[in-house]
């Protein structure tokens, strides 16, 4: 975003949101740009994805003397998440989301959603109204946290997204990633739905990393007609929303 404020009339309310969610998860997330600053950003990312994807500490500074959205999350002045965003303009000008992570032991605990919620907050600020991001379609949690806590839109299906990476969670896989679409000015939320008759029903695993550790034949044919459906029902323009035990393509069966 740039160095002009363009307050959107909701940014007040969205910047106490965004307080009262780091405060129950223990957090206090600042908007980053030192030096110092963006190397402890680093360490995090590093425990979490590894080495591979650590971008270099002069790209962050670059990002960030641009207006970029670079936040750190610390719990009792530890580092233990971050948010890393950049100014889009495909298809309309949005915040790309393109990093959210938090280490391991704390991903319960709201880390995560306080991130996003102070990256809606910072957007609006600059009169941004909408935010985009990837997501493996294979995460139940993550598809969720997506569709439901936060009310996200899917709107594109990216086939092998990011090309074969090296990395805690992706190597050896298939970087298949949905596109989603927040609408920063609407309420933060959404809701699951229960499929009807003519609605097409596409079950995730409940745990995609231990099933792919233990059986990859298995891990893969799940993920190539996950995708499938995925990519047939958004080329279609169908609604893809969140149910109990995965996605429900509405109007999809048959």
């Amino acid at each position: 975003m740039n160095a002009v404020d363009r307050h959107h009339p909701h940014s007040e309310v969205a910047q106490v949101e965004a307080l009262v969610a780091a405060t129950r998860a223990g957090v206090v997330i600042t908007e980053i740009a030192d030096p110092d600053d963006l190397d402890e950003l680093r360490s995090v990312l590093h425990d979490i994805w590894g080495v591979e994807i650590v971008p270099p500490r002069n790209l962050l500074r670059g990002m960030a003397i641009g207006g970029a959205c670079l936040q750190l999350a610390r719990l009792d002045e530890r580092p233990v998440g971050f948010a890393l965003g950049f100014l889009g303009w495909e298809g309309g000008v949005h915040l790309h989301s393109h990093q959210v992570g938090v280490l391991h032991e704390l991903r319960a605990a709201g880390v995560g959603y306080a991130l996003k919620l102070a990256q809606r907050a910072q957007a609006l600020r600059h009169g941004i109204t909408e935010m985009r991001w990837t997501y493996d379609p294979m995460l139940f949690t993550n598809a969720r946290f997506n569709l439901v806590r936060l009310g996200v839109r899917p709107t594109a299906f990216l086939p092998h997204c990011y090309g074969d990476r090296r990395d805690a969670f992706n190597t050896g896989d298939t970087t298949d990633r949905l596109e989603v679409s927040w609408a920063l000015d609407h309420a933060v939320g959404g809701a699951a739905t229960v499929a009807a008759p003519e609605d097409l029903q596409v079950e995730l695993p409940t745990d995609y990393h231990a099933l792919r550790a233990g059986d990859v034949a298995r891990a893969d044919e799940w993920r190539r007609q996950v995708s499938t459906a995925l990519a047939t029902a958004i080329s279609d323009g169908r609604r893809v929303m969140m149910g109990e035990r995965g996605y429900v393509i509405l109007g999809g069966a048959g």
